[in-house]
């Protein structure tokens, strides 16, 4: 089940790297700030979002670490933060620098003697880490410093990558300006894919994901969607794939909001499409089986009741004993409530004996 647990791995990195966030109500995003600086750098994503947005710009998007890693604050003072870095990404970018460094959590835990105003600052500076922490666990970041090329909504066009550190504005530019190729063409390909004939942005769409590193295909949510709306009768044959990347979109924001039942929910409500062939089906039954136990439920019959489901739609799968193997587990562990199937090679023997 390759697929399948690489989707865990995403799901469960995502969840753990930053972890303690507290879990937010839906559509509880906060609004940018009002007059935004982006003649330097931005704190936050959501703000710089809202100024590439606004400035038909790029997002430069930098996981800092300045007291923790090694790389942070040097590469600050070699190169982020000097005149001529600046001027010249700003031309095209919005910088976005998200710092983890452990003097703000510091700042952020309150003394019990502070004053009223320290805790009030306190506070505020908490909501922006969790929030940073948040859209660090979306790009699955596992190490500081890390650097991405972003469209303004926030696609990852490059995660940025130097064979050896640089240590100077000349050493970036040297390793950016080969990009800025790749960069354009991952630009025109969004561009294609939201106008022009359906089957243009049908194949464009399809570009996009190829063209976007597969463990941050989940950020391409709106494409999926859009996908599924434009080849309503599946003529493509390729609904069913866009209808699993949806779910795993929507599953990610749901974990990372720590609400792996709601994550559950989009699996097994993925299952039921009609667009889905019996492994797909069978893929997702048993993510939402796994999401919903990874809740720490008590619920054994709920999440037997996914595997049952994973295990009949495709039985002669390459993952059907796989899959039995996991409900003899829980069999194991809870009894009854959670018994093999009863078409299992071991169910059947019991019976005629």
């Amino acid at each position: 089940m390759k697929k399948i647990l690489k989707l865990f791995a995403v799901l469960l990195m995502s969840s753990v790297i930053f972890a303690g966030c507290s879990k937010k109500e839906e559509n509880q995003v906060r609004k940018p700030s009002e007059n935004i600086d982006s003649s330097t750098w931005v704190d936050n994503l959501i703000d710089g979002k809202a100024a590439a947005s606004k400035e038909n710009k790029k997002i430069f998007l930098f996981f800092s670490g300045d007291d923790q890693d090694k790389s942070s604050a040097e590469l600050k003072e070699k190169i982020f933060n000097r005149d001529g870095f600046i001027s010249e990404m700003t031309k095209n970018y919005v910088l976005v620098n998200l710092d983890f460094s452990n003097s703000l959590f510091d700042k952020a835990a309150a003394e019990p003697t502070a004053s009223e105003e320290e805790k009030a600052e306190a506070a505020k500076l908490w909501v922006k880490l969790e929030e940073n922490m948040r859209d660090a666990g979306l790009y699955n970041i596992q190490v500081t410093p890390s650097y991405y090329i972003l469209t303004k909504e926030g696609y990852v066009i490059k995660q940025m990558v130097f064979e050896n550190k640089p240590e100077s504005v000349e050493d970036f530019f040297a390793g950016y300006n080969p990009l800025v190729e790749e960069i354009a063409e991952y630009e025109n390909t969004i561009s294609a894919a939201r106008s022009g004939k359906t089957e243009d942005r049908l194949a464009a769409i399809n570009r996009l994901f190829e063209k976007t590193d597969p463990q941050l295909r989940y950020l391409l949510a709106d494409f999926c969607s859009d996908y599924i709306k434009l080849d309503k009768k599946n003529s493509t044959g390729m609904v069913g794939s866009y209808v699993v990347a949806l779910a795993n979109s929507n599953a990610v924001q749901h974990y990372l909001d720590q609400d792996p039942l709601a994550a559950s929910e989009e699996f097994a409500t993925a299952a039921k499409s009609k667009f889905l062939e019996p492994e797909q089906k069978q893929q997702c039954f048993y993510t939402a089986a796994y999401l919903f136990a990874s809740s720490g439920t008590d619920d054994a019959v709920k999440v037997k009741d996914y595997l049952q489901k994973a295990y009949d739609v495709a039985p002669d799968s390459e993952y059907a004993e796989s899959i039995l193997s996991m409900m003899r587990m829980m069999e194991e562990k809870y009894g009854e409530s959670a018994e093999p199937p009863a078409d299992a090679p071991e169910a059947k023997d019991s019976a005629e004996n």
